[in-house]
């Protein structure tokens, strides 16, 4: 074998250890960092002490900022929770579509199959009923605002929806 092609084949081979060990350590503290993120109870109080200490806020300013990041991290909150209520009715409705068109056979191991992906799922995202409720009326659209808000309603989106 000439020169050219071991050097070739050894940054191959060096490039295919870096993915198997990147991959290994992805599925290893990956996991671990979705689990702890915190949840939308959360998101106002480290916001607010990301604002305060990057931006160096004054305790008045802090005050008038709070109301301004709790309204808008409860809305956040509501299409959070929106989205994944919405994504999982999609995936149901795939459900009953793929199992209307399976052989009894196929349909037990469908079944099967999606009970494996519920509990892998369920080990990397925690249930709802493990964490505290979000801040805000999940039952009511994102957009609105809070029922029991002093504070003003959101501020109006532009033309492109942003």
């Amino acid at each position: 074998m000439n020169k050219p092609w071991k050097l070739v084949l050894a940054l191959l081979g060096i490039f295919l250890a870096g993915g198997v060990t990147g991959t290994f350590v992805t599925l290893r503290f990956g996991r671990e960092w979705v689990v702890k993120r915190p949840g939308p109870e959360q998101w106002e109080v480290n916001h607010m002490k990301r604002l305060s200490e990057r931006l160096g806020l004054e305790p008045t300013q802090q005050e008038e900022l709070r109301p301004i990041v709790r309204r808008n991290m409860e809305e956040l909150s509501q299409v959070r929770s929106h989205c994944i209520t919405v994504t999982k009715a999609v995936f149901e409705q795939m459900e009953r579509e793929i199992s209307a068109k399976l052989t009894p056979a196929q349909l037990v191991k469908f079944e099967q199959l999606n009970k494996e992906m519920r509990e892998r799922a369920k080990k990397v995202v925690p249930e709802k009923n493990n964490r505290p409720p979000p801040p805000g009326d999940p039952a009511k659209p994102p957009g609105e605002p809070a029922k029991n808000s002093s504070e003003s309603p959101p501020p109006a989106k532009s033309a492109n929806g942003i």
